[in-house]
């Protein structure tokens, strides 16, 4: 907690590198289900209550951070934008949001009935993993929130 509660706030509030490696191990981290890492825990550093309670700090961790990172990344890209935009662009994020879940869970049904349960699941997660590089930069969302300078008129 001492650690996931200030990686959230700082990779929400301040992006950069500490956002891209945070959130790729968060990812990482939340792609795995819990039984699972916890199998690879014992595996690798042997069974015991220690190990066990290792694995519940990790998941705690994780939620945390991710937990933290999201109202604060919002709230930063909202004290960004234009006064006059705000209440367009939450309702935009509403929207797209429930349209994106929508479409893409009817896509991996199609996807799962042609290929298979597993490599329709694979593929998700590899988009899942894919998705922040499609994700504009903070400096141009940034410059593209700021108006343009008028011109000097003589």
């Amino acid at each position: 907690m001492a650690i996931a509660l200030p990686v959230g706030l700082i990779a929400g509030y301040r992006g950069g590198i500490i956002e891209a490696i945070a959130m790729r191990l968060v990812d990482a981290f939340l792609a795995l289900p819990f039984v699972l890492m916890a199998l690879a825990v014992v595996a690798a550093l042997g069974s015991g209550f220690g190990n066990i309670i290792l694995v519940i700090v990790l998941q705690l961790g994780v939620v945390t951070s991710i937990s933290v990172f999201n109202p604060v990344l919002a709230a930063y890209r909202l004290e960004h934008t234009a006064s006059d935009r705000i209440s367009r662009t939450l309702s935009a994020w509403s929207v797209s949001s429930n349209a994106t879940i929508a479409a893409l869970t009817a896509l991996w049904g199609v996807l799962a009935s042609f290929t298979g349960p597993r490599i329709a699941i694979g593929a998700a997660g590899a988009l899942l993993l894919a998705t922040p590089l499609a994700l504009p930069r903070r400096e141009r969302v940034i410059q593209a929130a700021q108006p343009e300078p008028e011109l000097a008129r003589p």
